[in-house]
């Protein structure tokens, strides 16, 4: 007969399987609610078009030639697109481009499935580890975290990455644990799978290489020699299972590192004679499998760095610390507040004791620590947070320990619950460009993070939506940072797509709008992406209104003028140049008025009334300022056309003799003129004088 005391014990024990199930019909509510809201993120693009066309021709070499796997498109895509064809919308799949407003969202909906087995296997880890209200802790934060949200809903590689990676490390930990081989072969099975899905998995390797000589060093194992001999033996055949399930999944597809192969390799010609040369270009551009290829290519973008941006700055080789912000101001501060309970709690039992850690706790703490450490050491391109989301799952096993603590414990166990809950709250559904209150939100964010962590090009349906809400907005000039035209979601008016690439072909020469009002994507004003200073005429001015997620501002064209008394520089008709910038003003003077001496460039004296013109034959006059207020930015000397303020004299004087070391461009830029007062700017970065 079963007791009251022991029925309340059996509730309470199952209790968590409820819980863990009413999280993930909230989290995939919440995530079935945005799927229509947002416009295709910049990856999404590709991988949409990708997968059609594998779908249509079964070719996916494309991708591997982007340097990336083919798997995580045939796990995210494939049901949904087989799918399509059944029910007549197979036209969807021959133009995924065209219809991707409405493809979109169907083929996300397909993908959600991954999401929700992430979920349910970090609540099942979280109640091997720590027990049942951990297993519902960690549930209800997994099914509340704006990041895994944002993430769950998309397209790309990382939550089947994030997926299959827990899957190793959960059977990994079970191994350590039990010494069952079958764990360990079924690891390295989940290790292929995530390889195939994205390469960061080869973290992954050396990672649980570490995890098992640190688990049998704290269990005892004083033998160095032999351990290490034993592990690397075991990690070799792990990485021959993961290599031989890549392969296997992807049907052994192959390709050579170039898309043209011939005789002769630039890398490799006149390196070590011509015979030697020859063979190496033969066994180069073979047909080797189409993963590692990939991967090979992916590292040679690694190695070269990429544009990044964090705190207002453009780098291309990224920050050490980069990953540190990220997480500072992306993760909500109910999380660091559980964080700093758990790691409370464990010194205080250490202080009480110390005991062994359990296999699973060393897994999550070594890949923790280990990770952030790599990422900071060896990661030379920083576009997002999302790099790190394997650890995520990992973290949340680790602070759901709280809701099997004592009352207090218990207690900031679910203030910190509250806090994930607040900040869904603040943002859904567009949980892609959350930043935490310390941060300011995604306003604050703007000057903070870009790309993946904020705008990834998801914004063009809620511009769209301004424009049907407010015709007003329709005489509107777009500057979007994306890989489709925004039109496919119904944005009307003059469009500017800028993508990741070096050179922006049909992008104005200058920023020059004539439309009422201008859009600008916040990764093009504030991000990494789009030609140097091309918008800084809008710093400090404050946006007519931004889209609701924040990625997008719109400004009056009125208030980009210039006011009364100023101008300013436009940018040179040349590649790469930057926009001039203002060194002064000078107004209606007389010819002997104390000026200001450019040395090292210009010097001389030039008079109120004169048509002043810098060519690249001389340059030997000096420019008198009646104002102050210097700022020299222009890093490369260019050719200069002014006019000075409120011309009324009819005696033209020739042009201002100018050196010829400046260079020859294209065209003149103009300089606007205004009423007693235009603004100056030099071709380089010279000193200023007195003169006279």
């Amino acid at each position: 007969m079963i007791t009251p005391q022991r029925f309340r014990s059996i509730v309470q024990d199952q209790a968590w399987i409820a819980v863990t199930l009413l999280a993930a019909a909230l989290g995939l509510g919440l995530l079935i609610h945005s799927l229509g809201r947002s416009s295709a993120t910049y990856d999404e693009v590709a991988y949409l078009e990708l997968a059609a066309q594998w779908w249509r021709t079964g070719d996916l070499e494309t991708i591997g030639r982007m340097g990336s796997p083919m798997t995580f498109l045939k796990l995210q895509q494939a049901p949904t697109l087989w799918l399509l064809d059944q029910i007549g919308r197979g036209h969807w799949i021959d133009d995924p481009i065209t219809h991707q407003a409405a493809m979109l969202p169907v083929v996300r909906l397909g993908a959600l499935w991954i999401w929700l087995a992430a979920l349910l296997l970090t609540s099942f880890w979280a109640r091997r580890v720590y027990g049942p209200r951990a297993a519902a802790m960690a549930a209800l934060l997994f099914a509340m975290s704006p990041n895994l949200l944002a993430h769950g809903a998309l397209i790309t590689m990382e939550f089947p990455l994030l997926l299959f990676w827990v899957v190793a490390s959960v059977l990994f930990a079970r191994f350590l644990e039990t010494g069952d081989r079958r764990m360990f072969l079924g690891s390295a099975l989940a290790a292929g799978i995530a390889f195939s899905c994205k390469f960061t998995t080869i973290l992954l390797p050396p990672i649980l290489a570490l995890a098992w000589v640190t688990d049998r060093i704290l269990s005892g194992d004083r033998r160095p020699v032999r351990l290490l001999t034993r592990v690397a033996g075991g990690m070799l055949v792990f990485g021959l299972v993961l290599i031989a399930t890549d392969l296997t999944i992807t049907g052994f597809a192959t390709m050579s590192p170039s898309a043209r192969v011939g005789s002769s390799h630039p890398a490799l010609d006149g390196r070590f004679g011509p015979g030697v040369d020859a063979w190496l270009v033969w066994l180069v551009e073979r047909k080797w499998p189409q993963d590692y290829v990939a991967l090979a290519i992916q590292m040679v973008h690694q190695r070269s760095g990429g544009v990044s941006y964090l705190l207002g700055e453009r780098r291309m080789q990224g920050w050490w610390y980069y990953y540190l912000i990220a997480m500072s101001v992306k993760v909500p501060l109910g999380f660091w507040l559980l964080a700093g309970g758990r790691a409370a709690d464990g010194l205080k039992q250490l202080r009480l004791g110390w005991r062994k850690p359990t296999s699973d706790e060393v897994v999550i703490g070594v890949t923790l620590v280990t990770m952030l450490i790599l990422t900071a050491l060896g990661s030379k391109r920083n576009y997002g947070l999302r790099y790190l989301f394997p650890l995520a799952p990992l973290a949340i096993v680790w602070v759901s320990k709280l809701a099997e603590g004592a009352w207090p414990w218990r207690r900031l166990a679910a203030i910190g619950l509250i806090g994930q809950l607040i900040a869904v709250a603040s943002i859904h559904p567009y949980e892609l460009s959350y930043f935490n209150v310390l941060a300011g939100g995604p306003i604050g964010g703007r000057h903070i993070l870009a790309d993946s962590n904020l705008d990834w090009g998801q914004g063009a349906r809620l511009l769209a939506r301004i424009q049907r809400d407010d015709p007003a907005y329709e005489d509107l000039t777009t500057y979007y940072f994306g890989d489709t035209d925004p039109a496919h979601y119904g944005v009307i008016g003059t469009r500017h797509v800028i993508d990741a690439g070096a050179i922006q072909p049909d992008l104005p020469d200058q920023f020059a709008p004539t439309t009422r009002f201008v859009a600008v994507s916040a990764s093009l004003q504030h991000g990494p992406w789009g030609p140097d200073h091309y918008f800084r005429v809008l710093d400090g001015i404050t946006p007519d209104r931004l889209t609701d997620d924040g990625t997008i501002a719109i400004y009056r064209l009125d208030a980009i003028s210039t006011e009364p008394g100023q101008s300013r520089s436009e940018q040179v008709a040349t590649t790469g140049q930057t926009i001039l910038q203002p060194i002064g003003e000078f107004s209606d003077v007389p010819d002997d008025t104390r000026g200001i001496g450019l040395v090292r460039h210009l010097g001389g004296e030039v008079s109120d009334d004169d048509v002043v013109f810098f060519s690249s034959k001389h340059l030997d006059r000096k420019v008198p300022f009646n104002r102050h207020g210097v700022e020299l930015q222009q890093g490369r000397a260019v050719s200069m056309v002014g006019r000075a303020a409120d011309r009324n004299q009819s005696d033209d004087r020739p042009p201002v003799a100018i050196r010829p070391d400046i260079a020859d461009v294209d065209r003149l830029p103009t300089i606007r003129s205004h009423r007693h007062d235009q603004a100056i700017a030099v071709p380089s970065r010279v000193d200023l004088i007195p003169t006279p």
